[in-house]
């Protein structure tokens, strides 16, 4: 018996010392923070965390079961949240919901792993020289109660599998980004709307692709066939000058677009040297551009960057157009104002 209560002696002076480690030595929060640097402008991936839909490409749960079924709800940034169901026992059921974002610097959410454990992520974005720092920090808090020592003793094993999770969902995003243009669309400012058809008078133009001059001077006399015509046959403007490009051949260094007006009136009966169709229409991103031709054409490269990097898709088959409110003057002392349209699905 006396060996008995000698046991019974050790076993409460180890766990009172084990409570008394836990309870006054270990640390009630855990906090892990990793780091990558992405070789792309910080626009590019804070679009890429922004967007759970996005998100869960790289997330390190994604890369264990692809087949995980999701669910979303929200737009991109605050308030968008997303549940997963996978039968893949360490991806599991949970839910992820944006609480806050600032753009291209920072997005915070909550992350909650089914009744296992609830954890809180920031992703802070840090601009450098022709590249992006990423820091990635995720944080637990042990409650109150009977479970506060064991859940600081657990800290200590989970530190070393959050890191490992961080570790590869940084380098999954680092991948998918970098298979992004390396483009700087920051300050674009794209506006979305559906876009209505007109009637549209214009002259079909086929030049180089490379010479901003020969482009200007093609154009110069498509534009003046339609004011021509339009003329002959009274036919009112109802719109800006609208260019709608039809075929591009870099390879070939061609290109060709129409160019022309919106009117109002009857249609002709008879049309000679120009033809008459509708404007494109439907949904469209469109960005205000005031500037050069080669600040216009700038200008596409971002657009096109933007759609990537947030996974919209263009129209199949759609063309961009212009709506041109100031033409500007060929030598760029005067700076074209216009808008370019990229025809969405």
């Amino acid at each position: 018996m006396r060996w008995f209560l000698g046991l019974l002696l050790v076993v409460a002076l180890i766990a009172g010392a084990l409570y008394g480690v836990g309870r006054f030595l270990l640390p009630n929060d855990l906090e892990v923070t990793r780091t990558a640097t992405i070789d792309r402008p910080r626009v590019a991936v804070f679009a890429m965390i922004n967007d759970l839909r996005i998100a869960k490409e790289w997330s390190p749960y994604y890369a264990r079961d692809p087949d995980a079924e999701y669910a979303f709800s929200g737009a991109p940034g605050e308030g968008q949240s997303m549940r997963w169901v996978s039968n893949v026992r360490e991806v599991g059921r949970g839910r992820m919901s944006i609480v806050s974002a600032t753009e291209n610097e920072e997005v915070q959410s909550i992350l909650e792993m089914g009744e296992r454990a609830t954890l809180s992520s920031r992703i802070e974005l840090r601009p450098g020289e022709n590249a992006t720092s990423v820091a990635w920090t995720m944080t637990a808090q042990c409650g109150e109660g009977a479970i506060n020592v064991p859940c600081r003793y657990m800290n200590l094993i989970l530190r070393g599998m959050v890191q490992q999770e961080l570790d590869s969902g940084l380098a999954r995003l680092k991948t998918l980004t970098e298979q992004l243009p390396n483009v700087n669309f920051e300050g674009l400012n794209p506006q979305f709307d559906n876009i209505e058809p007109q009637n549209f008078v214009y002259s079909v133009v086929e030049t180089s692709a490379n010479s901003l001059e020969e482009i200007n001077r093609a154009e110069s006399i498509g534009v003046q066939q339609v004011r021509d015509f339009m003329a002959q046959y009274q036919l009112t403007p109802a719109g800006p000058l609208v260019r709608v490009v039809t075929h591009y051949d870099q390879a070939a260094n061609r290109m060709s677009f129409r160019v022309g007006y919106p009117f109002s009136g009857a249609t002709p009966l008879t049309v000679v040297g120009v033809q008459i169709g509708q404007t494109p229409s439907g949904e469209a991103m469109h960005v205000l551009v005031e500037g050069s031709r080669r600040q216009v054409q700038a200008a596409y490269g971002q657009m096109n960057a933007y759609l990537q990097a947030h996974r919209i898709p263009l129209r199949e088959g759609g063309l961009p157009w212009e709506i041109v409110h100031e033409a500007g003057s060929p030598d760029g002392a005067t700076p074209a104002r216009l808008e370019i349209f990229m025809p969405l699905q």
